[in-house]
């Protein structure tokens, strides 16, 4: 009896849910950015990173940067613990400027 080896291609492996993880945020930022109605233009300039970036990152096809991520969470007026969705309350927008004002 021949035994067969089987090999996933590297696509189909998701390693810790990283996939699942960048589409994730990739998702909280483009639904952030249409309720600001901003275009990914718009929303690349005021974070000062390229609309290429922007587009990679929202599609979940780009490996997080957090220099990069951080900027964007800033132009959003949301904490980078939000965009990786780790904040509690996602509905308190602008809640960490909010505190850093007081």
């Amino acid at each position: 009896m021949a035994s067969a080896i089987v090999a996933t291609s590297r696509t189909e492996a998701e390693p810790y849910g990283e996939a699942t993880f960048r589409r994730e945020v990739g998702r909280r930022i483009r639904m952030e950015r249409i309720w600001r109605n901003l275009s990914q233009h718009e929303l690349a300039a005021l974070a000062g990173v390229g609309r290429n970036f922007v587009g990679s990152i929202e599609r979940g096809a780009h490996v997080l940067d957090a220099w990069r991520l951080r900027r964007v969470a800033a132009a959003l007026d949301r904490s980078l613990g939000w965009v990786l969705g780790e904040d509690a309350d996602p509905d308190a927008r602008g809640s960490a400027r909010a505190g850093a004002s007081r």
